[in-house]
């Protein structure tokens, strides 16, 4: 079924629905590789709009897929016809709390800005996939990245207090808590978390944050071989030395490549 053009254009405004081919291509792939063709992308500007597009799909029989920088190398954003929902527009910091270390974000936000807008408050947010300074926090909720860190800090997931998702119904709810503690009922939070787009989309998340760290040194060591590597790797964190970041570069990585005879 083709799409409703002119109902998702009363939702979200006619200025932030594509429906032109070359301009639907730019939505039609991820850091895959794969690409599938939508018929439209819209552009919500806040939750009520998500949930309307979701309600609308559910009326008339049409997919929809959620999607933020299209940075995830899994295909999770990936479209099959149907309508793309990017979340870009919402892109606002509600708050940082630094008296009780939480943040309130809207999906769209761009994970590097947020961790310098938490560093200007004497906070951290640890979570750094390799696409930080472009990739949004809500793709990262939705894939759970990790990224060097993990190593000391954990995943995306250990930093997520509480969720506003629109569900495949169009309803909207919020899970989770303010507080470290928050032990009552079925964990949503965590069951929404890593779910790839599957089982709702984000419109707000409350992030837990820590104090940063005083100082960073860096070291560099150079091996004969990967075991050596690996099993340096392995002695370390036996003797409870946990690094903040730890990463293997192998010497292949900065061969030559072959020139081309013709």
């Amino acid at each position: 079924m083709s799409l409703p053009v002119s109902q998702i254009r009363a939702i979200v405004g006619k200025d932030n629905l594509l429906t032109a081919p070359e301009e639907l291509f730019c939505y039609s792939f991820d850091a895959s590789k794969m690409s599938f063709m939508p018929e439209g992308v819209a552009f919500p500007e806040n939750v009520a709009e998500i949930s309307g597009l979701v309600k609308l799909a559910n009326q008339n029989r049409f997919p929809v897929y959620p999607r933020g920088s299209g940075s995830g190398m899994v295909g999770a954003c990936l479209p099959q016809g149907g309508l793309v929902i990017v979340t870009n527009r919402l892109n606002r910091i509600l708050e940082v709390d630094a008296d009780n270390m939480t943040a309130v974000v809207e999906p769209g936000v761009v994970t590097g800005d947020f961790q310098k807008a938490a560093a200007e408050c004497g906070l951290f947010y640890p979570p750094d996939p390799a696409s930080l300074p472009f990739s949004t926090i809500g793709g990262n909720v939705a894939m759970c990245a990790g990224g060097p860190r993990a190593v000391k800090y954990g995943v995306t997931r250990d930093y997520i207090l509480g969720l506003e998702v629109v569900l495949p119904t169009g309803d909207i709810i919020r899970t989770g808590t303010r507080t470290m503690k928050g032990v009552v009922g079925y964990d949503l939070t965590r069951l929404m978390t890593g779910s790839e787009g599957s089982l709702g989309i984000f419109s707000k998340i409350v992030l837990r944050l820590i104090p940063a760290p005083e100082s960073y040194r860096t070291l560099n060591a150079i091996f004969p071989g990967l075991e050596d590597a690996a099993n340096a790797v392995c002695e370390i964190l036996k003797n409870r030395i946990i690094p903040s970041t730890m990463e293997l570069i192998s010497t292949w990585d900065f061969r030559p490549m072959p020139k081309r005879c013709c």
